[in-house]
């Protein structure tokens, strides 16, 4: 996979193999803005030196990609790297080691002759102490920023160990220097997302040496030859007798292969150990372009927690240039984006043509779309922690894959809409929605994610999923709306009023869940009795649903109690009951089959003291016979018990709203005809 993956970079690469075209592919995002932040700015620290000495001024800039560019925002070094970037958003670095850091690499370079190296020059030397650890940092005095002996003062006040000593004593000159930016400019902290250096007006970031460093810094050993690169065979490209490395530390996303502890080598000895993944430099510098390039435009996430890139897999090297290379990945990640969560497209073709045609121009093939196979890459990433789990990979899927799904969930969707009224953006089934379907507890560590993969691997891997697992998991759904213990949970709680509602609503799209994985045989066990009822004395609608869902007989039995069961709820809410007692005689935690039976003689008897038996004598027959004819044998378990009384419970909150509905849009026709 890694072969493919340096093949899109080498195709971004190509006609920019300089080091301005190298580091515009390494220019990241803009710093995500705080709530409530409608701008965010670069803060340009101005280190001036004249006659009346060294004095720091103050600039700054809207960010947009030409500032982020033209300031070559590359981000942070990872993990305990030293930091020598100019642009940063902590300014901490630039306080402390970075600028002595970057004057310390461009001598390493032999580079003492270019206006970068003469302003950090400048800069250290006129502005910068060194702490009693070593350690270099702005001393705030000089510019005149602080009062008389504020290092040491602050030095004196801290306690610990020298490194973390100095560390704090860093961060009090920072915001030192914050607070004296911050008033200058007269913005708020959140609205200062980027920090840069200038040296007397002219920003240092923009220098071509600047570029050099960047890309040396990135490139590693295998940039220079240096105690981590040796001569061997390319493990990527099989190129053979060539400068490799087995350093790949500067790599982020790309980086699940650990071949830096001897433990996970296939040979034990220093030798052989060398030999376990070697990169050489021209496929090191693809797999970079490749990783930045993948992670911003072949990214995407579901929800807060799961985070995924697509990786594709060309099946022979692509005949592409870097325009082609983007217009493919941009239909792709429309595509993708689109499965994982499909309201920003029907957003976006909102009061457009119809839905049909707008997805038949959506999903047209191109040329190339099927060049490549699609690797599935879901992971978890602490940015400060510099730490990169892969939590999953679905490997191998067709680009036709994603387009047949989209089909499948637009084709369900209108059905929905025709079934249960609202529109259909209320069952478009997407990977966020199965998200929402699927309770997981979300920590700090994050996301109990194996189930959700589970299901998705299912989805993009056509594998089998189990009927019964998603029945349990349905019914944790709901077990959740109705206790109300939604904290810690990706479950978000619905607005105060609507739990029911928004409940039965979960419940139909688990029905439309599981008939799509139905259809797309996916579904793994369950459903013994495959034969429909005969439905006669139910209404149409009732009976064109039950079909649509392929229930059986029992399935039915337990949709025609549920729906019962709304009918005495209706009742018990007008007579003044906030919390529907009918519904505290469901155990969530599932019902067996005499239980079902005793609420179902219950539910009779509530019916007879609301006086509405009359009105749903019918239905509690045809129920009664249903039970009758698989009482000996029952089929379900307790937890499906649950689900499809529950099932039938929705249905009925939904058939009354689309009632309603209908209603007020027959009166206002009428009340339109009489005018």
């Amino acid at each position: 996979m890694l072969e493919s993956v340096s093949l899109v970079g080498r195709t971004l690469a190509r006609g920019r193999e300089d080091t301005e075209g190298a580091i515009g592919d390494l220019i990241k995002q803009p710093p995500a803005k705080p709530p409530r932040v409608e701008k965010i700015y670069l803060v340009k620290l101005d280190f001036q030196i004249n006659e009346n000495g060294p004095r720091l001024g103050v600039d700054m800039e809207e960010i947009d990609s030409s500032v982020l560019y033209r300031y070559r925002w590359v981000g942070n070094r990872k993990g305990s790297r030293p930091q020598l970037y100019l642009t940063t958003d902590n300014l901490d670095y630039l306080v402390g080691q970075a600028l002595p850091n970057l004057r310390a690499a461009m001598e390493e370079m032999g580079r003492q002759d270019t206006r970068l190296y003469q302003g950090l020059l400048q800069i250290t030397e006129h502005f910068f102490q060194k702490l009693p650890d070593g350690s270099p940092v702005l001393d705030p005095e000089k510019p005149g920023l602080a009062g008389e002996d504020f290092l040491a003062i602050a030095w004196e006040g801290t306690t610990g160990k020298p490194r973390e000593r100095a560390r704090d004593v860093i961060g009090k000159v920072a915001d030192q220097v914050k607070k004296f930016a911050l008033a200058g400019l007269g913005i708020k902290s959140s609205e200062a997302a980027l920090w840069t250096v200038l040296f007397n007006g002219e920003p240092l970031a923009t220098d071509p040496a600047y570029a050099a460093v960047v890309v040396r810094s990135r490139e590693g050993a295998v940039a220079e030859g240096g105690q981590k690169s040796l001569r061997g065979i390319c493990s990527v490209c099989g190129g053979e007798n060539r400068p490799v490395t087995y350093d790949l530390s500067q790599l982020v996303f790309l980086k699940y292969y650990i071949n830096d502890k001897k433990g996970f080598a296939s040979g034990v000895s220093d030798e052989g150990f060398k030999k376990t993944f070697l990169v050489c430099s021209a496929c090191f510098r693809s797999l970079l372009l490749a990783e930045e390039y993948i992670r911003q435009h072949l990214g995407l996430r579901i929800g807060q927690q799961i985070k995924f890139l697509v990786l594709p897999a060309f099946l022979i090297e692509p005949d592409m240039g870097r325009e082609d290379l983007e217009a493919w990945a941009g239909r792709l990640r429309a595509r993708v984006g689109t499965l994982s969560s499909a309201a920003v497209w029907l957003e976006k073709i909102a009061g457009r043509g119809g839905l049909e045609t707008e997805l038949a121009y959506f999903l047209e093939e191109q040329p190339q779309d099927n060049l490549a196979l699609l690797n599935f890459l879901f992971y978890q990433y602490q940015e400060n922690q510099s730490e990169f789990r892969v939590l999953g990979l679905v490997k191998d899927v067709a680009p036709g894959r994603i387009s047949h799904l989209l089909r499948h969930s637009y084709r369900l969707a209108v059905n929905g809409e025709v079934l249960l009224g609202a529109d259909h953006r209320s069952w478009w089934l997407d990977l966020t929605r199965v998200y929402r379907l699927i309770p997981i507890s979300e920590g700090r560590r994050g996301a109990e994610h194996k189930k959700l993969l589970y299901i998705y691997e299912a989805l993009l891997g056509e594998q089998p999923v189990n009927y019964h697992f998603l029945i349990r998991q349905f019914v944790a759904l709901a077990a959740i709306f109705q206790t109300g213990r939604f904290a810690g949970t990706n479950i978000l709680p619905p607005q105060a009023g609507y739990e029911e509602l928004e409940m039965g609503r979960r419940i139909l799209q688990a029905n439309l869940l599981l008939k799509f994985l139905r259809e797309e045989n996916l579904l793994e066990g369950g459903w013994p009795l495959a034969s429909i009822p005969e439905l006669e004395g139910l209404n149409g609608a009732m009976q064109d649903y039950l079909r649509e869902m392929d229930y059986n007989g029992p399935a039915t039995a337990l949709f025609l109690l549920g729906y019962l069961m709304n009918q005495v709820g209706r009742e018990q809410a007008e007579a003044g009951y906030k919390q529907k007692p009918v519904l505290e005689k469901l155990n969530y935690a599932g019902m067996l089959w005499s239980k079902v039976l005793r609420l179902s003689n219950m539910v009779f008897d509530q019916l007879r003291q609301y006086d509405i038996l009359r009105y749903n004598e019918g239905l509690f027959a045809i129920m009664k016979k249903l039970f009758d004819a698989h009482r000996e044998q029952w089929p379900f378990s307790p937890e499906e018990n649950v689900f499809y009384i529950l099932s039938g419970y929705a249905y009925a909150t939904r058939a009354a709203m689309k009632a309603k509905v209908e209603r007020e849009n027959n009166a206002d026709n009428r009340g339109g005809t009489d005018q």
